[in-house]
């Protein structure tokens, strides 16, 4: 036992003598965005009005308009707000997010929406500032969107933005079977050992890499790649994923 303790100790301290992590493009504002973007939606008292067959407003529910309070390098094209209609199926319900004229009246609930709805849609009236930070938050904005009023399996939707070592220990620290499985001794020793974090934004001509790393419940860490292009609208050409440490919590909704 103390020979596995010490290799231990060993592995941790030569992982920590490594070469220290580019700081090229790194968004140094990912902690403080992620934060208050979950601040705006903690604590939301679910609307029993959308756990009904065809659920519709009744009034006071989340306006996701304040995503711009936070995200104040992006804003939505002139003439145009986002908004949400409410989907419930009895097995999970989620907010699907859309965008519409200023001036006209909201759709009432998801059947109103058009046909051929695209659930990104409303990505491509999104405008970023051309500022590293601003397609960062373009990133953010389409991964925590619609993490709000989530129901039943809509909880899979877990994915959340780690910005630094704090991050990864605080979730580490998390997976002690409290909820779903322990994370393995390899795993938490790989978790320990990830390098350069933070996330980074790299501007080219005409398309933009932002890379983030990620943690779920259901499948760890991942490396994730996001490529934008740089001319509105922004849209997310490609996206690669890693698995950089593996975790599964087995639960199931």
């Amino acid at each position: 036992m103390r020979q596995s303790s010490f290799l231990l100790i060993f592995v941790l301290l030569l992982g920590a003598c490594g070469p220290a992590p580019e700081d090229s493009g790194a968004i140094s504002t990912c902690g403080a965005t992620v934060d208050a973007m979950s601040a705006l939606v903690e604590g939301l008292e679910f609307p029993a009005n959308f756990q009904t067959k065809n659920p519709a407003k009744s009034g006071g529910e989340f306006d996701v308009m304040e995503y711009f309070s936070v995200l104040d390098h992006l804003s939505m094209q002139p003439g145009s707000v986002l908004d949400y209609v409410y989907h419930y199926d009895g097995m999970g319900g989620y907010p699907l997010l859309y965008v519409r004229p200023t001036g006209q009246p909201p759709f009432a609930t998801e059947m109103d929406l058009p046909a051929g709805f695209d659930r990104s849609g409303y990505l491509d009236y999104v405008q970023a500032d051309d500022t590293p930070e601003s397609y960062f938050q373009f990133v953010v904005l389409a991964m925590m969107g619609n993490q709000f009023y989530k129901l039943f399996q809509t909880n899979y939707n877990d994915s959340e933005i780690v910005c630094d070592k704090a991050d990864v220990r605080r979730i580490v620290s998390g997976l002690n079977g409290d909820f779903g499985n322990r994370i393995s001794l390899v795993s938490w020793v790989r978790a320990f050992l990830l390098k350069d974090i933070s996330p980074s934004v790299n501007i080219g001509e005409e398309s933009v890499e932002v890379r983030l790393v990620t943690f779920t419940l259901w499948g760890g860490f991942y490396l994730e790649t996001y490529t934008l292009s740089q001319a509105m609208p922004h849209t997310i050409q490609d996206v690669q994923k890693k698995n950089l440490v593996p975790y599964e919590c087995g639960v199931m909704f």
